[in-house]
């Protein structure tokens, strides 16, 4: 059964990896190339929610593989310029600190440090954005760290006082 699976998988792969170049080929490699991070994040995610593998590690490669994909995709098709990397590359950590929130919400035991994590990931994305796309004029983001530090205590209490820990 397992070999059979196996097998349906690893041809429906390679039915979509073709499609995928046939597309590719129709539209322009460099307004599709942003396909194959997405399809493979997707494919992660299907192997996490397909198999019995739990491993709570192909949520975080999936969730951020698509993510950047979509991304990605927005420069191919016209949405935004290179140019404005500078401005959005925030991004980044917005995504991995969504990828973070996947991880933790998708483990059984919950581990409190991955939301951590997660937070200030997505602390710091919407900051800076709010920073490169004209915010630098407030003097409120000047103190954005606070955030940061807020979390991080959230995190030691709830690792120091939270009941039925093991040790």
């Amino acid at each position: 059964m397992k070999r059979q699976l196996g097998a349906v998988w690893t041809g429906l792969g390679l039915i979509g990896l073709g499609i995928a170049f046939l597309m590719a080929l129709a539209v322009g490699w460099d307004r599709f190339w942003p396909v194959f991070p997405l399809f493979g994040g997707l494919a992660f995610l299907i192997v996490y929610i397909g198999s019995g593998f739990r491993d709570s590690g192909l949520v975080w490669v999936g969730v951020a593989a698509t993510l950047v994909g979509l991304f990605l995709f927005g420069f191919t098709l016209g949405v935004w310029k290179w140019e404005q990397m500078a401005e959005l590359w925030p991004i980044f950590p917005l995504i991995a600190g969504i990828a973070f929130i996947a991880t933790f919400l998708a483990e059984r035991a919950r581990d409190w440090g991955e939301l951590g994590v997660g937070l200030a990931g997505i602390i710091v994305g919407i900051v800076g954005l709010a920073y490169t796309i004209g915010g630098e004029k407030s003097e409120i983001w000047r103190y954005w760290p606070v955030l940061l530090i807020l979390v991080g205590v959230l995190g030691l209490f709830t690792g120091l006082f939270r009941r039925g820990r093991k040790q």
